[in-house]
């Protein structure tokens, strides 16, 4: 955990000087380079577990990936709450949670209907093209607000005008996010293995939790600046990034390079994905409440509590 701290956090050092001297809106920052740098890892666990299990390596990815989007949209809200100063009623943007939200639950969509049907190239194309849509869209929703974007832009590029890139500190955050992956991956197998537990649950829990530690910090980080649109608004990009693009590489690499055609039991599953989905309507319904404060995540915890009593009753 601490390694992967360290590397994430270094690693959104130097992307955080890229995009300022880009003068990227932070709309469009918060989809791309936060998504990128907080969601590393699940990318990773997928593209090695491809590499290390072969067929096995799907249901990997996959369970991963849906633990981590669980994780995210419930426990990411409860820490951006406790740790935001203000402690009467939060107003925050209804229009941008409201974005968020359709976009991601296109991609959830997308996402089980891929799964039911067994046509994973089909997803894997669909899914980028709702990622390129949904980048399009902050695009154009910036341009709107050119005038006061512009103003917002150049006075953090003004920030770290001086400042260079460390092109070689990007280098070995990347190289010791791998290696974690690649540890964390041999050890879920041999905890699954020595005790008896199935490679779903290890993933959706083990693995899901310890991958969404960087989106964790970085809410929090945002949430300690009074940014608590983009503290809690970081859940949902981290769950796109990780659906859309965290999957979408290596299934056209299974697909297409390796020939494997692997598949999951939607049926057998099925409870895991209704937990994606309602995990989703739960944390609209908290977030567009008038009564937003730092009670509200007590909802959320309870049913990711739920979820985890489901996935101990399926152990044993």
């Amino acid at each position: 955990m601490f390694l992967l701290n360290f590397a994430t956090s270094k690693l959104e050092e130097q992307l955080s000087v890229i995009w300022k001297k880009l003068k990227i809106p932070d709309g469009v920052r918060g989809a791309t380079f936060d998504a990128v740098s907080s969601s590393l890892p699940e990318f990773l666990t997928a593209m090695i577990a491809l590499i290390l299990l072969k067929e096995k390596g799907l249901e990997v990815g996959i369970w991963t990936i849906s633990g981590s989007a669980i994780f995210n949209i419930l426990i990411i809200p409860f820490f951006a709450l406790l740790f935001y100063k203000w402690t009467g009623i939060i107003k925050i943007s209804k229009s941008g949670i409201n974005r968020d939200v359709i976009f991601y639950i296109f991609s959830i969509i997308v996402f089980l209907t891929g799964i039911y049907f067994g046509e994973l190239f089909t997803m894997a194309v669909s899914l980028i093209v709702i990622y390129m849509s949904y980048i399009i869209v902050l695009i154009l929703e910036s341009r709107n607000n050119y005038k006061k974007n512009l103003e917002i832009v150049e006075a953090k590029y003004r920030q770290i005008k001086e400042k260079k890139i460390k092109f070689f500190t990007i280098f070995y955050s990347l190289v010791l996010v791998y290696i974690w992956v690649e540890l964390s991956v041999h050890t879920a197998e041999f905890i699954g293995k020595s005790l008896w537990i199935s490679t779903m649950i290890v993933s959706l829990v083990l693995l899901a939790a310890i991958t969404s530690i960087p989106d964790t910090l970085l809410s929090v980080k945002a949430s300690r600046k009074w940014d608590i649109d983009a503290s809690l608004s970081n859940a949902v990009w981290s769950n796109i990034f990780d659906i859309c693009i965290g999957l979408w590489l290596p299934i056209i690499i299974w697909i297409w390079i390796m020939n494997l055609h692997p598949k999951v039991d939607f049926g057998q599953n099925i409870w895991v994905f209704i937990f994606l989905i309602i995990s989703t309507f739960i944390y609209l319904i908290v977030l567009k409440s008038k009564k937003l404060n730092k009670k509200s995540w007590i909802i959320l915890w309870i049913l990711y509590l739920v979820f985890i009593a489901y996935l101990v009753y399926l152990s044993i």
